[in-house]
């Protein structure tokens, strides 16, 4: 049996990897440990200045967007789905572009920007439509995309 560490490490180790699948322990795993990287970083940064708390997120946001988008087309192919699903998240890149662009300069202080109802309610319904696509349960036996990783080769839980 793996410990929650070495799961929340393996997209890491997986990080370009678009084949297979992946488990929702990996997933959430991946994610605490990504939020408790975010949270200290963002106190560290902050303490030092409002602007190297941005650029430190802005950097860990870089670093570890492919191993994000990997996960997530894993975890997707996990439950029988192709990865292209996760284009269902395009509207909150399209969203987060326009944020990031909107602001008046690159040093400019921007806490909060706010979209109309209109976007935010479909944002909102996208994210948890997703949200729901990566938590849904996996096929238990191999799929088109590879066995199971709960199961070892007998077909017996890991």
């Amino acid at each position: 049996m793996m410990s929650a560490v070495a799961f929340s490490v393996l997209p890491l180790k997986r990080y370009a990897e678009f084949r297979g699948r992946s488990t929702r322990t990996e997933l959430i795993a991946f994610y605490l440990l990504v939020l408790t990287v975010t949270v200290l970083l963002g106190w560290g940064g902050t303490a030092i200045s409002f602007h190297a708390q941005q650029w430190v997120s802005s950097g860990l946001a870089l670093l570890l967007f492919c191993p994000s988008v990997a996960l997530a087309v894993r975890r997707l192919h996990d439950s029988g789905r192709s990865g292209w699903w996760l284009l269902v998240a395009l509207p909150f890149l399209v969203a987060s572009a326009w944020a990031f662009f909107a602001r008046p300069g690159p040093w400019a202080i921007q806490t909060h920007l706010e979209f109309p109802w209109w976007i935010d309610v479909p944002l909102g319904l996208t994210g948890a439509a997703l949200a729901i696509l990566l938590l849904l349960d996996d096929e238990p036996g191999p799929n088109r995309f590879g066995p199971n990783p709960r199961y070892g080769p007998a077909g017996e839980p890991a």
